[in-house]
């Protein structure tokens, strides 16, 4: 006799089917049609990290000696060919086609240099491994996908997260937000930067399931996902433990002080610090033992500019940093290529829009320390790169980008979300009769917005690549001088049903009114 399942089993095998692994698989393929339409060497530093995950999978996890150029390391001839690829970069009207044919054995071991040789492995051990299967071009590409895979997973566990929340919705789309063109696009490269946004956010919602719906039967996982992926962003880069004690402290505002007492009496809480604190102190000793922070920054192709702001004071360097914010939010938001190819000005204007929406949400329904936890993300996401900038201002000139504040913004974008949907006004709104319909109405709005706009920044970073960014759209699809892989039509037909498909998926996987969990979820005081 075959005995059924347990309801709630099934209820539980369906919901990790609908909010896990439906969501990674489509942002997974999305990151591989960005890895396919980025033509090698197409993305900021990455011929760098190539050349490094390379070099660490073959077991050199530091320089054999340091040059002007980086640190010496032995490589795939392949591999090495990245170093001279870079003819298109920071000139958006050259295309790809400029880059020259690779001649010779590909596999044949030879020295190169990159200015990665002294970073912290850990994240080039990941994805390094398709190189080692295949020495040439198809293990870059695997590299990437690797990345991407991987980058997807951390981003589908912050949805599987979040979808066990009360009144999940308004967090999902605060997390859907948070999945700007830039995040899809860096995922699918080979850079530890995009590691650092997308563990980081899996820990941050990991940390407020904890915080605001507390249930016994999901402690265990969700601080097993925070040790993993405390662990990876503490060793993605030499800045990254300071996001992780900063998403893992923050949401401690929430809670009253017995609260966090309380919580951190608990033995597999008390384990889990320790094993998080483990990990950024092997961050810290790698850092200081490499100095790898005392390196110049990579400056990618000869044709990139030197920095500007060499011997400017620290105040100068802050001032002058938090008056770029506008333009750093667009970089956040979607600058491709060598930060050469900016988007439609429409896809910003969404954006902004999209950001608006949560923004009104906070001051319509945010009262008390749900508030104060808002005020404070929004503080580091505003103050602390400009922070940092000073420290390196007078010796390194301007080195921060959009990119490095990813972390941040994607963290600021779903708390603020999630204490909206956790706030009493909010629950209380929602009883009113047209209340249910204007979210749906405003949701269904939201998710449309976001499709149009990545799909549309997808399509410019095709353009851009194919036939130069100034060129027609019909040049791009009928006669580019160069074509990825499948071909430009394809990747974008392909990337339009999954964009589309991975918006319905977010939205149909979590509830607008209740929770998923059996247990009743938390509410922030206003």
């Amino acid at each position: 006799m075959t005995v059924a399942p347990a309801p709630h089993t099934t209820q539980g095998r369906r919901s990790v089917l609908r909010a896990l692994l439906l969501p990674w698989l489509l942002l997974a393929v999305l990151g591989t049609l960005w890895a396919l339409a980025t033509p090698l060497s197409g993305s900021p530093d990455e011929p760098a990290h190539v050349i490094k995950a390379a070099s660490v999978v073959r077991g050199q996890l530091l320089p054999s000696e340091m040059l002007a150029t980086g640190g010496v390391v032995e490589v795939p001839a392949a591999v090495a060919h990245e170093n001279v690829l870079g003819c298109f970069a920071f000139h958006p009207d050259v295309d790809a086609s400029c880059a020259p044919a690779f001649e010779g054995d590909p596999a044949e071991l030879v020295e190169t240099t990159t200015s990665a040789s002294l970073y912290n492995p850990l994240y080039y051990w990941v994805v390094g491994w398709p190189s080692l299967l295949a020495p040439d071009t198809a293990g870059i590409y695997g590299m990437r996908i690797v990345s991407a895979v991987l980058c997807a997973g951390f981003l589908a566990a912050a949805f599987w997260m979040i979808a066990g929340w009360a009144r999940s919705r308004v967090p999902a789309l605060g997390a859907l937000v948070a999945v700007t063109p830039l995040v899809l696009y860096l995922s699918a490269t080979v850079n530890p930067n995009a590691v650092e946004f997308t563990a980081g956010l899996a820990l941050f919602t990991a940390m407020l399931g904890i915080v605001l719906h507390p249930s016994p039967d999901r402690l265990v996982p969700r601080l097993v996902l925070i040790v993993v992926a405390a662990t990876l962003v503490s060793n993605a880069r030499g800045i990254s433990p300071l996001w992780v004690a900063l998403l893992l402290v923050l949401p401690l505002v929430l809670l009253r002080a017995r609260e966090v007492l309380a919580l951190l009496r608990r033995p597999v809480v008390i384990a889990a610090i320790a094993l998080v604190v483990a990990g950024a102190a092997v961050s810290a000793w790698w850092t200081l033992s490499s100095n790898s922070l005392g390196t110049a920054p990579s400056s990618g192709p000869d044709v990139a500019p030197p920095n500007e702001g060499v011997g400017l004071s620290p105040l100068q360097g802050f001032v002058g940093q938090f008056g770029d914010l506008y333009n750093q939010l667009r970089q956040m938001i979607g600058v491709l290529g060598w930060l050469d190819t900016t988007l439609h000005p429409v896809v910003y204007l969404v954006y902004y829009a999209l950001f608006a929406v949560v923004a009104v949400a906070v001051v319509l329904f945010v009262r008390g320390r749900a508030l104060v936890f808002t005020a404070l993300l929004a503080a580091a996401f505003l103050l602390l790169p400009p922070l940092i900038q000073s420290f390196y201002i007078t010796r390194g000139g301007y080195i921060w980008q959009g990119r490095y504040t990813l972390v941040l913004l994607v963290s600021l974008l779903v708390g603020a979300a999630a204490v909206v949907a956790a706030s009493p006004r909010f629950a209380a709104w929602l009883e009113r009769p047209r209340a249910p319909r204007i979210l749906a109405v405003v949701s269904w709005a939201m998710a449309a917005g976001w499709v149009f706009a990545t799909v549309f920044a997808f399509a410019t970073g095709l353009r851009r690549v194919t036939a130069g960014y100034t060129a027609g759209w019909g040049e791009m699809l009928d006669a580019a001088a160069w074509q990825p892989p499948l071909g430009a039509v394809t990747l974008l037909v392909l990337y339009a049903l999954a964009a589309a498909g991975f918006a319905v998926a977010v939205l149909l996987g979590v509830s607008p009114t209740r929770a998923h969990a059996i247990t009743p979820a938390r509410s922030v005081r206003g």
